[in-house]
């Protein structure tokens, strides 16, 4: 057989596509693009391929790491050539730092046309520099290499987006013109033997367990303090019940991040203190609170008044347990890292806790004592506004947007205020819904894409809770949500400009720039633009008119847009008055916090 009658860059285009789709790759997403076509064309002709296509590189990406955060497996990434490749870094950084895999899959011109001058040719090979796990260039398509060479590449590639530390990967595929030649025959021979009537991957890896070590938890176990901490920040979701059992074992009180899962909802953990991030801002670091041991689970705490504590806390036992070696101590204080799967990890020490005395109960009890007070007086301080009156502030729409979202749908918190927002305020009274964010770099773009690429893969609805500025910065993939087959409710909280920034000391220090280089005001029209892209919208300045749109909102499955307005200064003073509330109240009892001029600001940077 003549090699040049050969069409091998559609041959390529098959025998990638087809092992990808048996290493579970779930979905393609696919951006136009004429350097691409041989990956594209493979995609659309392949019947178990399943695919999106975008307008744009940059919403597939971010869509593809909401699929990836709903499912725990990559989407397959596919675009053309020169800067449409650079569109995709912001989402790979994200897919990095948050360890969520990924597989980007780029076409580029020839080695002749690099260097050159020829149009649309950028050096990709490096373009994702340190944020990818794994790079491979092939080489353009051709007899050099075999099927099988091939074949163990892609094996390996999609196993790299999952270990031995989950995040993107990338190859970069140059082809050649013309991409499909003129009567060129498509040569099967080229891959092992079986392949072709298989339908399992050529290469079949199988990842090693991370168990914790049994001298490590000799040692942890040997001087086991009686009063600890259990801290937990995003984890796998198969790991939540493992972790509530662990609190239970250690008799210790749990804070519970607002991306591990167990912060909102009516929780069956009697340890769970869903409102530690305000009690800090107002106990401090006395002694009396100040515990032995802090054992923490997964991703770095979103809570600054957490994050100071930490700091500044006297426990002599501070263990971080994570399914990776990285270091991620943003307060340099914990003298143990404990690499381990984390649902392994918390089985061992339930068994080990099963065979020695339970810790005294009164360290959790005065901590539970604590939540409760804080609770009921953050209860009666935002639930019990008239469902009639404006909306005071965001804070009071985040907790009862927490107590709203329908069971068994997702939720997805925009970056900003609003993370913050639902990380303090939000209801412990909600039903368990699927929770998801972009905390990798908290950026305030792709919200909207990874919002919806995260309904994609629940394959069920996702309230989406976001900010102005955050849906500007998305516009384009408003698009998205109009077809998605599972509605996506964007709450548009819209405060005309960056309301986190209020929080901020130069807000008073410089307020002559402030306004105008800080706030970001603005006077756009989201109503004009819902309808630029025939979205449903409504507009609600009250609780109740909110509650309404938002229940026929979920009724009639269509993805919608609800704008809520506020004044940016409103959210500083009723921060300002809760903490003060709640501090009066807490003096009143036998707590006896710390003076009000050394509490924590909630979101101080």
């Amino acid at each position: 057989m003549n090699p040049s009658s050969i069409s091998w860059n559609a041959l390529w285009g098959r025998w990638i596509v087809e092992e990808l789709v048996r290493n579970d790759i779930g979905l393609f997403c696919v951006s136009p693009g004429s350097r691409s076509a041989p990956l594209t064309v493979a995609v659309a002709e392949n019947p178990r391929a399943r695919s999106e296509v975008f307008i744009d590189e940059r919403s597939a990406a971010y869509f593809a790491l909401g699929y990836a955060r709903a499912t725990g497996r990559a989407a397959a990434l596919i675009a053309t050539s020169g800067s449409a490749v650079a569109n995709y870094l912001p989402a790979v950084i994200e897919a990095s730092m948050d360890h969520v895999p990924m597989l980007v899959l780029t076409a580029d011109r020839p080695p002749e046309l690099h260097d050159c001058g020829a149009n649309q040719t950028i050096e990709q090979d490096t373009i994702f520099g340190t944020y990818v796990r794994w790079f491979h260039n092939p080489g353009c398509p051709g007899p050099e290499m075999p099927g099988a060479a091939l074949l163990s590449m892609l094996d390996y590639a999609v196993k790299r987006t999952q270990t031995p530390l989950p995040g993107p990967v990338h190859l970069n595929f140059p082809f050649r013109e013309p991409f499909f030649e003129q009567g060129g025959r498509l040569d099967t021979s080229g891959v092992p033997d079986g392949w072709q009537s298989s339908e399992t991957p050529y290469v079949r890896r199988v990842s090693a367990q991370k168990l914790p070590e049994q001298e490590a938890l000799d040692a942890l176990f040997q001087d086991k303090p009686e009063r600890g901490i259990l801290s937990v920040g995003r984890i796998p979701a198969v790991a939540q019940p493992a972790v509530k059992q662990l609190a239970q074992a250690l008799n210790w009180p749990l804070f519970a991040d607002i991306a591990s899962g167990l912060r909102l909802g009516m929780d069956d953990s009697p340890q769970r203190i869903a409102h530690y991030d305000t009690l800090l801002s107002v106990i401090g670091n006395r002694d009396a609170w100040q515990p032995e041991a802090i054992w923490h689970l997964g991703f770095p705490p979103l809570s600054k008044c957490w994050l100071t504590f930490l700091e500044k806390s006297t426990a002599s036992q501070r263990v971080w347990i994570a399914e990776h070696p990285l270091r991620q101590d943003p307060t340099h204080r914990f003298t143990w890292c404990v690499e381990s799967d984390l649902d392994a990890f918390c089985r061992a020490c339930i068994a080990r806790l099963s065979d020695t005395k339970s810790a005294s109960s009164d360290w959790l009890e005065r901590w539970q004592a604590l939540e409760k007070q804080t609770a009921t007086l953050m209860g009666s301080h935002f639930d019990a506004i008239e469902p009639h009156a404006p909306i005071p502030s965001e804070a009071h729409l985040a907790r009862s947007l927490s107590q709203w979202v329908p069971s068994g749908q997702g939720f997805f918190i925009g970056n900003s205020l609003p993370v913050r927002m639902v990380d303090t305020y939000g209801s412990d009274r909600g039903s368990e819904v699927r929770i998801a964010m972009n905390r990798g770099t908290s950026g305030i773009d792709g919200l909207i894409a990874s919002a919806a690429g995260y309904a994609c893969g629940l394959q069920r609805p996702v309230t989406l809770l976001i900010g102005d500025l955050s849906t500007l910065h998305d516009l384009n993939s408003l698009s998205l949500l109009k077809s998605s087959p599972f509605p996506i409710v964007l709450v548009l909280c819209n405060n005309h400009g960056g309301g986190i920034f209020s929080f901020l000391p130069i807000a008073k220090q410089r307020p002559e720039v402030f306004e105008k280089f800080f706030g970001t005001p603005h006077q756009l029209d989201f109503k004009a633009v819902s309808s630029f892209f025939d979205l449903d919208y409504s507009a609600a300045d009250t609780l109740a008119a909110f509650k309404q749109h938002y229940t026929e909102a979920l009724t009639t499955q269509r993805s919608t847009i609800i704008e809520v307005a506020f004044e940016r200064s409103a959210n500083v003073v009723v921060q300002e008055h809760w903490q003060n509330s709640l501090l009066n109240h807490l003096q009143r009892s036998s707590i006896e916090p710390v003076d009000q001029k050394e509490t924590v600001s909630y979101w101080k940077n």
